[in-house]
């Protein structure tokens, strides 16, 4: 049986065949097959055909920090240069040469992007992404998942994509801004094994060991695990977590392949709530903590998926996936109010039982094929997701305590319970969406996606439903790509987005209309360096409408007569500039702002965008002479000044550059790393829910890996 890979290309398409070698899993088409070139088959190594099927699940191999490909922008491997969309994609070579052990750090090197942190300071990752805040979904394999509040590690993460803009086409209710999604490492047919210790600053120990290979014909596996024990640089604050990821693949025959996967992650830490949204802040050390230093925190977090792999035909391939993820908690809350008299802090406790469920359900159809002079890379997908989140709050007073002169050992009074809410959301979606290739230098991308979304809000105090609304939308997409040469895309598109509101209603008792957003964007994406390097540009407006604020006439109730509005432009670059010397450079200007409310003044900024951000990165492998093996690198990271919150009198964060370094040097089978972080020992602040953050001081880690 024979297969043909088309690897999608401008003008000129790789056509390549493959034999399927006896008990090797099964191929999937990644193009559309072409007539004319049955010819009959090369032969191939097992390794090849390993390599092959590791793209449909984590996009083509990634060298020199360069992306082929991507999977999110249209849920399947997709050359970002056929794509009218803007996706950044951080591969796990520059995750490893910055040294990254928070998952969202890697927003450092995207463009539009910024950090805001999760349900637990560093232990969870939110977004700013474009001007929005995208803090609440986050996509893991593609599959919907609360980076809010699950607990997410780095050991396993072969890739991290963000899509810009509206997203909705193909994963329903998402926030104008954009998505990101973390591709996890897959099992391969080549055994391997890597076991690392770190070590670093503030007391940081972590272990990680990756685990991969056959265990018979037909199955592969990987298995990445990670334990750390860390103190912090703040005062008091501690972290112990261990992790373990396993993945089983299965060919069923040559045309079907199961894959199952699972995380759990456990931690018990001391959470972090930073310090108050008051310039007083600024002039304490980064350092101060106005915790509890034994108010512990046991979080645990799990996901498991089945996926379905399964060659119809030689153009018709489906894809089906069942998955899910649970977080579950028990939180010891103190946290900082405000602060009164010039230095003393409020705070307050809450001692809480929470849990968060996601529960999502995929079926795709992928055909490539002809009609006529045209070709088409069609995917039909239907896709069910449920969500849960209980919240059980217990609201305890707390002693006040020093911003300059902290004592700590206050215990909380007694309580009562302040408020236990259940959150649920049912949805279901059906997509179409077509990239049309139009001779060798046009691709049309159109579709459009219907989404029923039933939301209830249970009060579990009285028992009584306070809220229960179905919404529907309508999400179309369109985009155009010109290519005159074999290196150059110009591009344009338009998208919209929908999220429904799930609290609140008007005066008269009527529900709240889904928020609703959509974009247009042009762009050029241009190959250097014989396609070493890739430039990309974008230009974008963003409007999102439907903007609940409270009601004039009675705040207890809402109307809709908000808007805000984002523009902007994203330059990236990324790839090698010199054989062994690799680099990513992402730079945006945001203008992202209220065009229309009842509540904040028209033009108010929006809370995390910075109207200019930059970074580079750039590492040097030496091949040869006396510093043969030897790697060094540096980044250099400045974001512009941001608001904190609407209304805009309050205070901004203040602007801020960083930089980092990196020496690695290769002994063979053993690799030792340095990394330095916040060279200069900058001062530097991000924003959590209701509070801000000091991000590390200056701080090393060195690391060992062995592999073999």
């Amino acid at each position: 049986m024979t297969f043909e890979v088309i690897e999608y290309g401008i003008n000129h398409m790789h056509h390549r065949h493959f034999a399927l070698l006896a008990g090797a899993p099964a191929l999937i088409l990644l193009g559309p097959l072409s007539a004319a070139a049955q010819t009959a088959p090369e032969a191939v190594t097992q390794e090849e055909v390993a390599t092959l099927e590791k793209v449909v699940a984590t996009g083509r191999p990634i060298v020199n920090y360069l992306a082929e490909d991507a999977l999110t922008g249209a849920r399947a491997p997709t050359l970002l240069r056929d794509l009218p969309l803007s996706v950044s994609v951080v591969p796990q070579e520059l995750i490893e040469d910055r040294g990254i052990i928070q998952l969202g750090e890697a927003l450092d090197n995207v463009s539009g992007a910024q950090r805001k942190l999760g349900y637990g300071g560093t232990q969870n990752f939110g977004a700013y992404i474009r001007g929005f805040d995208q803090s609440y979904l986050t996509l893991r394999n593609g599959l919907r998942d609360f980076g809010f509040y699950t607990l997410r590690d780095i050991a396993n993460v072969e890739r991290f994509e963000v899509l810009k803009g509206p997203a909705s086409i193909l994963y329903g209710a998402v926030n104008p801004g954009g998505i990101t999604n973390t591709i996890t490492k897959q099992p391969t047919l080549k055994p391997h094994a890597r076991f690392r210790g770190l070590v670093g600053s503030h007391d940081r120990y972590r272990g990680e060991m990756d685990l991969g290979g056959p265990i018979a014909d037909s199955w592969g596996y990987r298995l990445n695990a990670a334990v750390e024990d860390a103190e912090s640089f703040r005062d008091g604050v501690r972290n112990e977590g261990v992790f373990f990821a396993p993945v089983l693949s299965f060919s069923l025959s040559e045309r079907t392949r199961l894959t199952f996967e699972a995380e759990y992650k456990r931690s018990e830490f001391v959470w972090d709530l930073g310090l108050p949204r008051n310039p007083l802040s600024f002039t304490v050390p980064v350092s101060r903590f106005l915790g509890e230093p034994d108010a512990l925190n046991d979080v645990k977090s799990e996901f498991g998926s089945i996926t379905l792999d399964q060659v119809l035909t030689e153009q018709l391939r489906l894809r089906a996936v069942v998955g899910g993820s649970r977080t579950v908690g028990h939180y010891n809350l103190r946290s900082p109010l405000a602060i009164i008299n010039g230095r003393t802090v409020t705070r307050v406790a809450y001692d809480t039982d929470e849990e968060s469920e996601v529960g999502n359900a995929q079926l795709a159809l992928i055909a490539s094929f002809q009609t006529g002079s045209l070709s088409h890379q069609l995917t039909i997908g239907a896709e069910r997701y449920r969500t849960e989140q209980t919240y059980d709050f217990l609201f305890q007073p707390l002693a006040s305590i020093d911003l300059y002169e902290p004592v700590y050992g206050a215990q909380p009074g007694a309580g009562f319970r302040l408020f236990a809410d259940r959150i649920e959301t049912d949805a279901n979606g059906l997509y179409i969406q077509d990239l049309i290739s139009i001779g060798s230098q046009w691709k049309l991308l159109v579709g459009g996606r219907y989404d029923a979304v039933k939301t209830r809000n249970t009060n579990l105090i009285t028992g009584l439903l306070v809220r229960e609304s179905t919404d529907d939308a309508f999400s179309p997409q369109v985009g155009l790509v010109y290519q005159p040469t074999t290196e150059t895309s110009f591009y344009t598109s338009f998208g919209r987005s929908f999220v429904p509101i799930t609290s609140g209603r008007t005066a008269t008792g009527e529900e709240l209309q889904p928020e609703r957003g959509e974009q247009i964007e042009i762009g050029l994406k241009h190959e250097l360096m014989d396609g070493r390097a890739r430039l990309s540009l974008a230009a974008y407006e963003i409007r999102k409408e439907n903007v609940s604020t409270p009601d004039p006439v009675n705040p207890m109730f809402r109307v809709q007569t908000g808007e805000q509005r984002s523009r902007g432009i994203e330059v990236d670059l990324a790839g090698e500039l010199a054989p062994g010397w690799d680099i990513v450079v992402a730079a945006s200007l945001i203008d992202a702002e209220v065009t229309r409310d009842n509540r904040f003044a028209i033009g108010s900024a929006l809370p995390g965008a910075p109207e200019k951000s930059a970074s580079l990165w750039t590492k040097y492998d030496f091949a040869e002479g006396p510093l043969s093996r030897l790697s060094i690198g540096g980044g250099v990271y400045y974001v512009d000044e941001r608001q904190a919150a609407l209304p805009n009198n309050l205070w901004t964060l203040p602007d801020y550059t960083r930089f980092d370094a990196m020496a690695a040097y290769d002994f063979g089978s053993v690799v030792l790393q340095l990394n330095v972080r916040n060279l200069t020992d900058e001062k530097i602040y991000d924003l959590t829910g209701t509070t801000l953050l000091p991000q590390e001081p200056r701080s090393v880690t060195l690391r060992a890996t062995y592999s073999y």
